[in-house]
């Protein structure tokens, strides 16, 4: 007897990439900060903000992933919405995932002041 996977629902699809998506976005910062590059994006006055920024989508990504499951969840409100395919989630959230992975790849950055000041 085979026994099918059972698919996760949908809201803990979502969970699972938003928290990719908010520790994404802190390790972006992340390498903007160890690369020097943070002061071509930012006003250097800034720094500390950012990485308060950085440390909080971090914990709060790590926390969504740590929690996605939600065992024993009520599921009988308005928020989960189960007729969203996970292909359709997938999809929208590749949107926000694509500048993360192309951030993390590309190793320069080609913005410098005779860039910004044309």
């Amino acid at each position: 007897m085979i026994m099918k996977g059972k698919e996760p629902p949908s809201w803990q699809t979502k969970n699972e990439l938003q928290g990719i998506l908010l520790i994404g976005f802190s390790l972006v910062i992340f390498k903007l900060y160890v690369t020097k590059n943070i002061s071509v994006v930012l006003e250097p006055k800034m720094t500390s903000l950012i990485m308060f920024t950085m440390l909080s989508l971090f914990i709060i990504g790590f926390f969504r992933l740590w929690n996605s499951d939600m065992k024993g969840a009520d599921c009988d409100c308005e928020v989960c919405d189960t007729s969203s395919s996970s292909l359709r989630i997938v999809l929208q959230y590749s949107l926000f995932l694509f500048p993360i992975i192309l951030a993390l790849i590309i190793s320069d950055f080609t913005l410098d002041t005779d860039i910004l000041s044309k």
